[in-house]
């Protein structure tokens, strides 16, 4: 006899059924990864989603399904290689949602699938995107590290864009289902002129950035106030949405990843780069400083036309 249908399992059903009825788009059919879930319902209701893989494509960006978890990614795929893994399983999750009452252990199988669907390659395609956008790197190991977070905050940023274009209820479900990793439609800036909206962008970017980089959260829309002045209200906003970035991200993950791999890091941006007639990015060593390195952002905002 199947078990009892927990209050998790109710929400994850509910979400498989709300992101299998967003309508989608025959043009976009040949950009559909197969066995991504989902990913023609994304490719659909999102420019920002769309853009993100033309441009990858535009790379010659590969994917490779073969079954992947979280902590592979984290610690073995290549952010500087034009490749990403993952899992192969969206002809599962559309039997799950229609079989879940038939199964003995449905909240089990449902864990186990989770398990193995946490990568967001919306997010890891878009590393591979700003690494072409950002001149090359430096070479110093305290001067990487800046360049690595700043491109990090470019790529979080990023996520944030996509949770706006895709609205609250949207973004929520496919939050849930771990196929992008930050939500939005809270805040009344995406609403606004493109303008307005790359601003609380870029205030979005600096506070992330300063979350990277170890600054004290209390003192982060000081901060801001101080390099915006003139948008209290929206720096409040970005404030708010940045401090939402994992602290196990910022406090352990991100520095522990640095600390074992800025090395090889330098070498394969170094060879990325190796035609670049830019000069290498050297982030300022006080964060309240940053201003021209805005000229990166608005090229990427650029390419996904924000």
């Amino acid at each position: 006899m199947p078990a009892r249908t927990s209050a998790d399992l109710k929400k994850f059903l509910n979400d498989l059924n709300t992101a299998t009825k967003v309508p989608t788009t025959s043009d976009l059919a040949p950009l559909v990864l197969p066995e991504y879930p989902f990913d023609h319902q994304l490719l659909s209701a999102s420019s920002v989603y769309e853009r993100s893989r033309r441009l990858y494509n535009s790379l010659g960006g590969i994917f490779q399904p073969r079954l992947c978890s979280t902590m592979r990614s984290l610690s073995h795929q290549d952010l500087f290689k034009d490749q990403i893994d993952f899992t192969p399983s969206a002809t599962e999750f559309y039997w799950f949602r229609d079989h879940a009452a038939k199964i003995y252990d449905p909240d089990a199988h449902m864990k186990s699938m989770q398990l193995f669907n946490e990568i967001s390659l919306y997010h890891e395609q878009n590393h591979r995107i700003v690494w072409r956008v950002l001149p090359p790197a430096p070479q110093e190991e305290r001067d990487l590290q800046r360049y690595l977070n700043f491109a990090e905050s470019l790529v979080v940023t990023m996520d944030l864009a996509l949770g706006d274009a895709l609205g609250k209820d949207l973004s929520n479900t496919f939050e849930r289902l771990r196929l992008i990793y930050r939500p939005g439609g809270e805040d009344v800036w995406a609403k606004k002129s493109s303008e307005v909206y790359r601003q609380y962008l870029l205030a979005v970017l600096c506070a992330t950035y300063m979350l990277l980089e170890r600054v004290f959260a209390k003192d982060i829309l000081k901060a801001l106030n101080y390099i915006f002045p003139d948008q209290k209200v929206m720096n409040k906003d970005a404030t708010q949405r940045a401090l939402g970035l994992s602290e196990l991200f910022t406090e352990n993950t991100n520095p522990q990843w640095q600390k074992l791999n800025w090395k090889s890091a330098q070498e394969k941006l170094e060879e990325m780069h190796i035609e670049s007639e830019e000069e290498a990015l050297y982030l300022p060593e006080d964060p309240l400083d940053l201003e021209e390195e805005f000229i990166f952002a608005h090229r990427l905002f650029d390419l996904f036309e924000i």
